[in-house]
Order: structure tokens, then C-alpha cells, then sequence
């Protein structure tokens, strides 16, 4: 697990490292230009010659630091000082004389040619306002410089809680970040704008970190052996979980089949969907494996009976991918989440049709798991997208809280809460996975780690990171332009492979 920081957290990290634990500040700022100078010398040679863009604030002074370090190593390497802020920090007065006194080398003004790498020191993590003036000329004018672009910590211009653009900004190909990464670094354009991360160790203690506790963290490859459900040798199908696929209407097959695929391809021992009597044909040629229960749509005792047999027989039911919003989902939805009493995950149509009806959840006895995207959610809560967007974090915790389920609320960056002060990004995935039915294979993958055991927040948060994993490798096989939803749940395979 890895803590993400917004920039609130990651100052009070910081403030509590120097003042409490009592690292000095020119310590830190010493590692920090030590990590950075690292990255430079595993990716150039000497020969470069390299531009460091400041500010006087303490992300300049790890500039400066490394600027010194680079040029008594032999490194061509230029400093140019905006000089445009009023009060400096005192680690910036204070590595600002120290370059001085070992003739680092200033430039008055940037010249659009020649350099072969270009840094950005001007703003660290605490810039709240919008970059105007000199210093957004100078943004401009770096972002134009045919070279490799490296950010120090966060690319100035991005706002490391929301990944907002705050006017303009930095736009780097690598950014090497200290102790955490930031939540800008992941959010919005804030991760086209990051490049490539790099996590540098400067000595922030875990007691520090610990302390603050930021309140979103992410998962990595470690916490998959982890977290992973066992298979035992002493096992047989019904060890692993009974999964109810509940969707599909008439000629919207697909999205019942990606989500029953997904679970069984997660390791879940047995598949059941329930479907309109449309769908058998293509349902048992396309997934012979899965068992079918069948209604006739408009024969309300032939739907009853479909329900009774899945609330009879599944561990976990999966409601919603591709049911439609026609009479008798409404009267399914309803039906199920009165009669199951286990694990219901919550999707697509099924969402639609609780954001009207919400008093439903009131009564239910089943744990619930929903996974809305962004306008889903709006359906849900009655908020604005775009407020939900800037604010996920609180939006899905509140949503969770109220009514005491776990929300996976998909974006490009996931959040996945169960109402608690803390709450889970995802880190994996590309924009391959913008696809038809990619949501579809998430949810069965969710529903599969459920039936083998996992609680239900634990296999929400397991099920995202593991979707993005297979949607990266889909991207590696096939190329993001071309990934389909099929691409997704055949990359499950390759990805539990990989975990062996």
C-alpha cells in the first residue's frame, strides 16, 4: 500500500519531519537534489547541457542544490532565476549563496535552443493560485524548448490536491517527486502533464507519514500476492464461489457475457445468468461454461421463478450489465434487493434505475457494492459531474457513509470508499479502457473475489487494481486505439500469469 498526499498532507509530512523529528530542512533539500541528480546520471551522459528554471521558494532551492551538484560533476548546466516573487524562503537565501560561492553558473535571460534538458524548480506542492505574468512567460517559453523536460517534485502550475491547471503549467516528460506521490500527480490533466513518476527517497519517516495519515492510498503489484484469494489444493468448484450475472436484455447480450467471462476468468468456480429466453442461443454458444436461468419478459411469474432461483442459489449476484431500463428490470431490481441477503454489485442499468428509487436501499439486507461512473453518480447524489468530478474523494465517501455501502466510482483515476476517513486511487489503467464493456468485465471481476471469500471493500479495491492491469496489458498485446472489451477479460489470464 502507498499513501497518496494531497498538498495539505505532504506539508504537514514535511512541517512534522523538521520540527518534530528534527531533520533538518537543508538535509532534505540535499537528498532531494541528490534523487533528482540520480535520475539525470541513469538517464544522460555529461555531454548535455541542461537548464534549471527557479523560483524562490523552497522548490528553487532544490534547484539550486541541484544545479550545484550537476556542475561539480562536470555538467554544462545554467541556472535562470525568475526572480518575480517578493519574500524567498530561507533554504532558498541559503543554497542561493552557496551556488554563488561555487560560481554556479546564472543566466539573465532563456534562449529558445541548445539545451538538451530542461528542469523545472519554480513551484513545489503548495501553489494555490494561478500563475500569471513573468512567470507563466517563462512556462511558455521552457514548454517550447525542443528538449527532455523534467519537473522537480510536482510540474509547476498543477495543483497537487486536484491535478488542475492553475493558469498554466510545466508540461514534463518525467517528474521526480519526493516521499509520496502527490494526488495531482493522478488526478485530471495533472497525470498527462506529470509524465512518468519517480519516487525518490529524501528521509521522511514513516512516523511522520503515519502521523499525518493522508487519507487516499493505492495498492502495487506487492499487494496483489497479498491480497489475492488462496487456492487451496483440497478444492472443488463450489469452494470458489457462486456468482448470479443478472442482465441482459434482448439484443444487449454482450454486456451480461463480459461481466460472467470476467468472473469466471478471476478464478470464481461457477457462473449462473439469468437472462431474457432471448439471449439463450447466444449466451450458450458464446459461454458454454456458465449455467442459464431464463424468463419470459412479459410473463411476470416466469420472472419471479428466474429471481427465486438465483437468490436461492448464488454467494454473490451481479445486477445490471445490460438489463435495460424496460419493465421487468425495474420490477428485478426491486425483487433482488429485498429477497438476496448476501453480496449485490450494483451496475449500469441497475444504477439508473435505483437513482430512482433510492429508498430501496433503505431495506435491503444484502451488503452492497455499486460502481457507478461519473454521470451514474450524478443520477445517484443529484450533483452536478462536474462537482462530483473535482471532488470525488468526498463525494463517494459521503455517498458510502450515508448509506452504509462501498462505492467504486469510476474515472480515469477510480475511487473506491466504504464511508471511512480513508479511501482507496487506483494507479493502473490507461485510456485503452475508454471502451464499451470495460465497466462490464470490472464488475464481474469485483463479483469473482467476493464469492472466493474477499470482504467487500477489500475486493472492490482488489477488483479495480486488477482491472487496470488488465486493460495495460490488453494496450501492450493490441494498442490503446484498438483495445475492445473482449482485449480486457482475455487479459486477465496473462495478468494472474504474471502474478505466480
Amino acid at each position: 500500500m502507498r499513501y497518496i498526499a494531497n498538498s495539505e498532507e505532504m506539508a504537514l509530512i514535511d512541517k512534522y519531519t523538521i520540527e518534530e523529528i528534527g531533520i533538518p530542512q537543508m538535509v532534505l533539500m540535499e537528498r532531494a537534489a541528490i534523487g533528482v541528480f540520480d535520475f539525470i546520471k541513469s538517464r544522460f551522459q555529461n555531454d548535455i547541457k541542461t537548464l534549471i528554471v527557479v523560483e524562490g521558494g523552497n522548490n528553487g532551492a532544490d534547484g539550486l542544490a541541484l544545479a550545484r551538484l550537476m556542475s561539480g560533476k562536470g555538467y554544462d548546466t545554467e541556472v535562470y532565476y525568475v526572480n518575480d516573487i517578493s519574500k524567498v524562503s530561507e533554504g532558498f537565501s541559503k543554497q542561493y549563496a552557496i551556488a554563488k560561492n561555487l560560481g554556479v553558473k546564472f543566466v539573465d535571460e532563456i534562449v529558445n535552443y541548445g539545451y538538451d534538458l530542461i528542469v523545472d524548480a519554480m513551484f513545489g506542492v503548495g501553489l494555490s493560485r494561478a500563475i500569471m505574468g513573468k512567470h507563466a512567460e517563462t512556462i511558455n517559453i521552457i514548454n517550447e524548448i525542443k528538449a527532455y523536460k523534467l519537473a522537480v517534485d510536482i510540474s509547476s502550475g498543477i495543483d497537487a490536491s486536484t491535478g488542475f491547471v492553475l493558469g498554466t503549467a510545466f508540461h514534463a516528460d518525467t517528474t521526480v517527486t519526493f516521499g509520496l506521490s502527490k494526488l495531482g500527480h493522478m488526478m485530471s490533466i495533472g497525470n498527462e502533464y506529470s509524465g512518468q513518476i519517480e519516487i525518490v527517497d529524501i528521509g521522511f519517516p514513516q512516523k511522520a507519514v503515519e502521523f499525518i495519515c493522508p487519507k487516499l492510498y493505492t495498492y502495487d503489484n506487492t499487494d496483489v500476492d497479498r491480497l489475492l484469494p488462496f487456492r487451496k489444493s483440497d478444492s472443488h468448484k463450489g469452494s470458489y464461489g457462486k456468482i448470479g450475472i443478472v442482465g441482459g436484455c434482448k439484443n444487449m447480450a454482450g454486456a451480461a457475457l463480459f461481466a460472467a467471462e470476467s468472473a469466471y476468468r478471476m478464478g470464481c468456480g461457477l457462473v449462473r445468468i439469468c437472462t431474457p429466453s432471448d439471449n439463450r442461443e447466444i449466451m450458450q454458444t458464446k459461454l458454454p461454461e456458465a449455467m442459464l436461468t431464463t424468463y419470459e419478459s412479459n410473463d411476470i411469474s416466469s420472472v419471479k421463478n428466474a429471481i427465486k432461483t438465483m437468490t436461492s442459489w448464488c454467494d454473490v449476484i451481479a445486477l445490471g450489465p445490460g438489463l435495460g431500463r424496460e419493465e421487468p428490470a425495474g420490477f428485478i431490481v426491486e425483487r433482488i434487493l429485498r429477497d438476496f441477503e448476501k453480496t449485490i454489485v450494483i451496475d449500469a442499468d441497475a444504477l439508473n434505475i435505483l437513482s430512482e428509487n433510492m429508498e430501496w436501499l433503505k431495506y435491503t439486507k444484502a451488503k452492497i457494492i455499486i460502481t457507478p461512473h461519473l454521470m451514474e453518480m450524478s443520477r445517484l447524489t443529484g450533483h452536478k459531474t462536474s462537482d462530483i468530478k473535482g471532488n470525488k474523494f468526498d463525494e463517494a465517501r459521503k455517498f458510502a457513509a450515508q448509506h452504509n455501502i462501498v462505492v467504486v466510482l469510476k474515472d480515469a483515476r477510480t475511487i473506491v470508499s466504504n464511508g471511512e476517513e480513508q479511501a482507496y486511487i487506483n494507479s493502473t489503467g490507461n485510456n485503452g479502457m475508454a471502451t464499451g464493456g470495460s465497466g462490464d468485465v470490472l464488475t464481474g471481476i469485483i463479483a469473482s473475489l467476493v464469492g472466493q471469500g474477499m470482504n467487500i471493500f477489500e475486493a472492490a479495491k482488489l477488483g479495480v487494481y486488477m482491472h487496470g492491469l488488465t486493460g495495460q496489458e490488453a494496450s501492450i498485446s493490441m494498442g490503446r486505439y484498438s483495445v475492445i472489451a473482449g482485449d480486457i477479460v482475455r487479459s486477465i489470464t496473462r495478468v494472474l500469469e504474471n502474478m505466480d
